[in-house]
């Protein structure tokens, strides 16, 4: 019995695939597929939201995720885990009230951008004027958080480069996401299969074999695995198709995947509801064999 469960909790649907800005009826919504669901960023504030949440998980035995943005900030600000300010850390803890509360044992967040960022119409540009950030800003980031959290681990996603810009980011590269795993053993990874193929393009490596290495040598510091099917150059959230490379390599390792107990959620967006419901079970299929 307890193997079924622990198949069952491996597959997640975003709450970035519906968003509609009010993320109870999101998570209503979602739970007419899975009672898995990962609470992105993307919604609005809500009174009570924690207790809703609370009384939601147990009403309709939820599995919840937190990643990044969330909860819902009281001003939009650029969340950066290099940056050490008081801001930075203060938007970690509130969140981790949610992954407390919510009783889950990992946070997962962005993982950084080297210089100041502009939001400007929910999209992001590097503000050349801006103040510069290093990986002692991740590193010093990460030692606070298992300081402040130490039941807690803490799992950065791989980013893909903005505008082409292979500077503003840490962990584009499948060497810098190496450098930084053999660095440190505090940092654990989301892997987003869709930002690495954007990063592979833009940087020139081989995605097939980057994916083929972290799941071969850092399998057992991979927490997450998100999926989006994209063209290789923007971040799409397209859905993973039976013939993507992305479903090939979730078939390929489901029996690692299981056995490490790593989480997979799908990430599409702008679909139809159907068409989320039916992805979701393509990948289910492969991760229930």
């Amino acid at each position: 019995m307890a193997e079924c469960l622990r198949k069952e909790k491996r597959l997640f649907l975003s709450t970035s695939c519906i968003m509609t800005e009010n993320i109870v009826e999101d998570i209503m919504k979602i739970s007419e597929i899975t009672g898995n669901i990962e609470l992105s960023g993307g919604s609005q504030q809500e009174p009570y939201l924690l207790g809703n949440l609370k009384k939601l998980k147990e009403k309709k035995d939820i599995s919840f995720l937190i990643h990044n943005y969330f909860p819902p900030p009281k001003n939009n600000f650029v969340l950066n885990i290099a940056n050490t300010n008081d801001v930075t850390r203060g938007f970690i803890k509130e969140t981790m009230e949610y992954v407390r509360g919510l009783e889950i044992d990992y946070y997962s967040i962005h993982s950084g951008f080297t210089r100041d960022l502009d939001l400007e119409d929910e999209l992001l540009s590097t503000n050349p004027r801006g103040k510069q950030y290093t990986l002692e800003g991740i590193y010093e980031n990460v030692e606070w958080f298992r300081n402040e959290f130490p039941e807690t681990k803490l799992a950065l996603e791989n980013m893909h480069p903005g505008n082409n810009n292979e500077e503003n980011i840490f962990l584009g590269h499948i060497d810098r996401i190496i450098d930084i795993l053999e660095n440190s053993e505090e940092i654990y990874l989301l892997l987003d299969l869709g930002h690495l193929k954007i990063s592979s393009v833009i940087l020139d490596f081989d995605f097939n074999a980057a994916v083929q290495i972290l799941l071969d040598k850092y399998i057992d510091r991979i927490l997450e695995i998100h999926l989006s099917e994209n063209e290789g150059l923007c971040d799409d959230h397209n859905l993973i198709l039976s013939d993507s490379l992305q479903y090939k390599m979730i078939k390929d390792n489901a029996k690692n995947i299981l056995q490490q107990e790593i989480n997979v959620t799908l990430e599409a967006r702008g679909q139809s509801f159907e068409d989320i419901r039916e992805n979701y079970l393509l990948i289910e299929e492969i991760l229930s064999a």
